[in-house]
């Protein structure tokens, strides 16, 4: 029976954000804060358990965030975020200055002409289960000043987020721990779900009301001409109240400065400074941490290292696992940053994820979310395997037995979709996760190629037993891209989209899986005549979601029409230097790797939050920045079309 022909009204299409906000956003391997207000407020604080699935999340309300700095003149409460004070993101002329020290900790100053200023940073450092919010007060005047300094905060839900936001009923607790000396929120439904504890150094007394879940607490102080005054509010995540109490007070022994300290040389141990195209070391930097920290986290309930798309609720298909975005997009980037972890991921991916590799999306644990066959998804285990191998040296991999037996469970998969009259094989979905015109895509065929190239490799090692002869598979399935593939376009010779094996083909690209990373992949050199003229068709009026001439001049694709800053990360690994412009120029998700993008402000237009192919954006810049334009091209005894026998 054939399967629905009619697909297009079934896409899963992203609805455009209209809106923009100034937002600001840290975390840690076990607890993220994808929000933080202008105003210093932490608007939420999530945390993963492997055990659930998803994301569980502490929020505060519409109108008031999780927790938030309080400041007082006077006994008069001063509101960070009124326009006519600092943290105004419209106001040209706002006092509270926001940056990111070691391009993730998010910190601000609030200057009163020369009355007082006011510091404040984040740190949540990597490793705890916990995170820190010093505030630090200094009078610049030439008189006594009263303050009271301190903390507030309102927990109104507790949410469960796969793809939607849901609240979770419940046992919603607020009280205050005296063995501890925290006040504890914990979630309960029968057993404790999660909890988070907040103390503060020197001592606050907190004072909340446990129906109204509210809370505050300050220190009354009165400053001298030129005095300053610190505080630092400790919070700690645990799976219930004892947990996150004693990891409260784990954090408070070691004290604010060395974690700050320790968080800062981690960091800047891995920060890319270089020279060439020195402004973008931000914008790499941020994105390259927003990766680590947001497309992987550590499961509360076993500290398991676990894939997502996004920790970030922003982001409409948050925390879910796509094999694409993890280990062709997250995967370099985690690799850059620490070979030891990026090797842990490669093997709780093939552990994991194995049984349902190249269905659509998985649940954390595993199991299928989102139903459909994707043959790039299939090939992504193969071709993150190689990339580790080629970047970090680790053979000693090969031995594990989930490797091994991986290896041979996604062969067995690949063989269900061949064709063996095209010679090709087919997928259900495209890399957009949308149906296809037609079943054979040139994009998913070549990186499969690359796939068997890479086992042949493997079998000539001894690596890898299979009955299989992959160097004769990887010829075949080469001569039938070479048959089948490449037609004639407007602009000459080119590959086309997606075939039928009949003769009917389609023009088109896709920027999660361009035809301009044929070259990036090895299957061609960057100076074939070919793949130049499939570049050139993409770049131009001939592709009507290519927006030539406009502000952000880059792909869009029938998944998010406007254009996509992956088609700039796709342009860096094509050894196209036109990527750059756009990356200056666009705003993105507040610097942050974003869907796609309204093509006349540069701002988000789909898919906020994008942490995966945020490590894309990083691993793309690193990897253009260290090519010379002779070492863009490929070295012709790696090219596949440099051997063809046809044109």
């Amino acid at each position: 029976m054939k399967k629905n022909p009619d697909r297009k009204h079934l896409m899963t299409i992203p609805e455009k954000i209209t809106t923009t906000e100034t937002l600001y956003l840290t975390g840690n391997e076990y607890l993220s804060m994808p929000h933080i207000e202008p105003s210093g407020g932490i608007k939420s604080l999530n945390i993963l358990r492997l055990d659930q699935r998803g994301l569980l999340e502490f929020c505060g309300s519409k109108n008031k965030p999780l927790l938030e700095p309080l400041l007082k003149i006077d006994d008069q409460v001063l509101d960070l975020a009124k326009p006519d004070n600092p943290g105004c993101p419209d106001n040209p002329e706002r006092r509270m200055k926001w940056h990111y020290q070691q391009d993730w900790l998010p910190s601000f100053t609030v200057e009163d002409q020369g009355s007082w200023t006011l510091e404040g940073e984040i740190v949540a450092p990597p490793g705890f289960k916990g995170f820190c919010y010093r505030l630090a007060l200094q009078n610049n005047s030439n008189k006594t000043l009263s303050f009271q300094l301190g903390w507030q905060g309102c927990w109104e839900s507790f949410n469960y987020i796969i793809f939607n936001r849901r609240p979770i009923d419940g046992k919603h607790s607020l009280f205050f721990d005296q063995w501890t000396g925290s006040l504890i929120l914990e979630a309960s439904a029968g057993l404790p779900l999660a909890a988070l504890a907040l103390a503060a150094e020197p001592f606050m007394e907190w004072h909340y009301d446990s129906s109204a879940k509210i809370f505050s607490a300050e220190h009354k102080i009165d400053l001298k001409p030129g005095e300053h005054y610190e505080i630092c509010l400790y919070g700690a995540v645990n799976l219930e109240s004892d947990g996150a109490g004693t990891s409260n007070i784990d954090l408070r022994r070691l004290g604010y400065d060395y974690l700050k300290n320790s968080s800062v040389q981690w960091l800047e141990s891995r920060r890319i400074i270089n020279g060439e195209h020195a402004d973008l070391n931000g914008l790499l930097n941020r994105n390259l941490f927003f990766c680590y920290f947001f497309a992987v986290a550590r499961s509360l309930d076993s500290e398991e290292l676990v894939p997502v798309t996004s920790r970030s609720p922003r982001y409409y298909v948050s925390s879910a696992f796509w094999s694409r975005d993890t280990l062709l997009w997250s995967f370099p980037a985690i690799l850059i940053v620490d070979q030891v972890t990026a090797r842990e991921l490669l093997l709780a991916v093939f552990s994991r994820h194995i049984k349902n590799a190249g269905d659509h999306a998985h649940y954390i644990n595993g199991s299928v979310l989102y139903p459909g066959f994707e043959l790039d998804q299939l090939a992504a285990y193969f071709l993150a395997l190689e990339h580790y191998i080629k970047k970090s040296g680790d053979e000693s991999i090969y031995n594990d037995t989930v490797i091994r037996e991986g290896l041979n469970t996604l062969v067995g998969k690949v063989f269900d979709h061949f064709d063996p009259q095209a010679g090709l094989y087919s997928t259900f979905l495209s890399p957009s996760d949308d149906p296809v015109s037609f079943p054979f895509l040139t994009y998913n065929n070549v990186l499969l190629q690359r796939s068997f190239s890479f086992l042949a490799k493997l079998q000539a090692e001894e690596r890898l037993e299979h009955k299989s002869d992959f160097a004769i598979l990887a010829r075949e399935l080469q001569q039938a891209i070479f048959d089948h593939c490449m037609v004639k376009g407007p602009v000459g010779t080119m590959f086309a989209w997606a075939v039928d094996g009949k003769g009917r083909f389609s023009l088109y690209d896709n920027p999660p899986g361009s035809l301009q990373l044929l070259a990036y992949y090895g299957f061609c050199s960057t100076d074939d005549t070919i793949f130049n003229n499939t570049v050139r068709w993409i770049r131009s009026s001939n592709n009507k979601f290519f927006y030539q001439g406009s502000n952000f001049e880059e792909a869009g694709s029938l998944h998010a029409e406007n254009p996509w800053p992956l088609g700039a990360c796709n342009d860096l690994l094509a050894c196209s230097v036109s990527a750059f412009d756009f990356l200056r120029k666009a705003e993105m998700d507040c610097g942050f790797f974003c869907e796609s993008i309204d093509q006349e402000t540069g701002r988000v237009s789909t898919g906020a939050a994008f942490a995966s192919a945020a490590g894309f954006l990083a691993y793309a810049i690193t990897y253009r920045r260290s090519k010379s334009e002779n070492d863009c091209k490929a070295d012709e005894q790696n090219s596949e079309l440099m051997n063809r026998t046809s044109e």
